[in-house]
C-alpha cells in the first residue's frame, strides 16, 4: 500500500461525490467513491482510509451517514471523519449525534475547490500528516497492534486527557485506568526502555499511524 493520503468518500447523490472525490484526487489524494455506508464498511479493513468523508443523509434505505460515522469512531478512531451535508448547522442536522472532532462541508460552501482539502487535512494529528509528507515506506514501517480499549485510550492520551478524565469517560476507576495504560504501554514494547516517558512515545507512535488494532 502506498502512502498517499487515502480517503473514501461517500455520497449517494453522484454530481456531488464525483465533485469532492476529483477535486481531492486533482491534490494529490487516493480516493474511493462510495454511495452507501455498507460499501464504505467493506472497503475500510481493505482501503485502510486516514480520513472518510461521508454526506449524513444517505437516503431512505441502509444505514445514514451519522451511522457510518459513529461506527467508525468506535471501531477505528484513528481515521479522520468529515460530514457533508447540505444543513448550515451540522450538528442541528445530525440531532447532535455526530462524534466528537467530526469536521464539516457545507454542500453550498465547497465551490471553493481547495478549502476541501483544508478541510480533510484538518482531521489529520500533526504526527499523521508529517508521515504522509515524508512519504515513508510502508513495508520498512514497523507497526504495533493493540486491542480496540487500548486504542481508545490512546486517542484519548492523544487529546491529552489525564488518567482522571479518561476514567471519567470510560465510567470506570483511575486503578483500571492505569492498568489499561500499562498494558498499552507494553503492547507498544515501551516497557523495556525505562528511559523514556512512555506516554510521549506512546502518543508518538500513535499520531503518525504506526499503531493497528487487532
Amino acid at each position: 500500500m502506498n502512502n498517499m493520503l487515502r480517503l473514501i468518500v461517500v455520497e449517494d447523490e453522484p454530481f456531488t461525490r464525483q465533485l469532492v472525490a476529483n477535486a481531492l484526487a486533482q491534490q494529490g489524494f487516493e480516493v474511493i467513491e462510495c454511495s452507501d455506508a455498507s460499501t464504505a464498511l467493506d472497503w475500510v479493513a481493505e482501503f485502510e482510509p486516514h480520513v472518510i468523508v461521508s454526506d449524513l443523509d444517505l437516503g431512505p434505505s441502509g444505514p445514514s451517514g451519522i451511522d457510518l460515522l459513529q461506527h467508525v469512531t468506535r471501531t477505528h478512531p484513528w481515521i479522520g471523519l468529515v460530514a457533508l451535508t447540505a444543513h448550515s448547522n451540522p450538528q442541528l442536522a445530525a440531532s447532535g449525534q455526530l462524534p466528537a472532532g467530526v469536521a464539516y462541508l457545507i454542500k453550498s460552501e465547497i465551490t471553493n475547490l481547495e478549502q476541501i482539502g483544508v478541510t480533510v487535512r484538518s482531521t489529520l494529528s500533526h504526527g499523521q500528516a508529517a508521515l504522509i509528507q515524508q512519504n515513508l515506506d510502508a513495508d520498512e514501517t514497523e507497526f504495533y497492534f493493540v486491542t480496540r480499549d487500548q486504542a481508545e485510550a490512546l486517542r484519548m492520551l492523544a487529546q491529552g486527557m489525564t488518567n482522571q478524565a479518561i476514567a471519567d469517560q470510560r465510567g470506570t476507576t483511575i486503578r483500571a485506568v492505569e492498568n489499561l495504560i500499562s498494558r498499552t504501554y507494553a503492547a507498544l514494547q515501551l516497557d523495556r526502555d525505562t528511559s523514556r516517558n512512555y506516554r510521549i512515545e506512546a502518543v508518538k507512535l500513535w499520531q503518525t499511524g504506526r499503531v493497528r488494532v487487532e
